[in-house]
């Protein structure tokens, strides 16, 4: 694969790809594609799981700087995410590496079709004492993990 890479849909998207998220302060965070083609993601061909990292650089970040830097939010983004915010996928980092594994989550359906959640993906119907017990899994807007970064990364 050739970087930067712009997506115009998810068919070159692959788990571990990341990107530059422009904070306020004129530093840069990174987001990471984690899952794509799930059962939570409501469109396919636009939409993926993706993760912040608990990284801040005074450059856009290299798949060395991001080693082994967790995540601290995750959400359903679609590709507007990575265009209107660093505009292109940097490069790709495979997540074992970093020894990623896909949050514990609910659905946000609620009632007796919650599903609980890995990542993305359903593993099962979750419990009535699993409720509230999981963070929901939320669907977010193009800049939302700039606020996200601004809010949780400036120093």
């Amino acid at each position: 694969m050739d970087y930067p890479l712009v997506p115009k849909s998810t068919s070159k998207l692959s788990p571990g790809q990341y990107w530059a998220v422009p904070m306020a302060n004129g530093r840069f965070a990174c987001g990471r594609v984690l899952q794509l083609n799930t059962e939570e993601i409501p469109t396919k061909t636009r939409g993926f799981f993706g993760g912040l990292h608990d990284w801040v650089g005074d450059t856009i970040p290299t798949a060395d700087a991001i080693a082994k830097c967790g995540l601290i939010a995750y959400g359903v983004m679609h590709i507007k995410a990575i265009t209107t915010t660093g505009g292109a996928v940097l490069g790709e980092r495979d997540l074992s590496l970093d020894e990623i594994e896909m949050p514990r989550m609910i659905s946000a359906h609620g009632g007796a079709g919650t599903m609980l959640l890995d990542g993305s993906t359903h593993l099962r119907l979750a419990t009535r004492d699993e409720w509230g017990a999981f963070p929901v899994i939320g669907c977010w807007g193009y800049n939302f993990i700039t606020q996200i970064a601004d809010r949780k990364l400036a120093d």
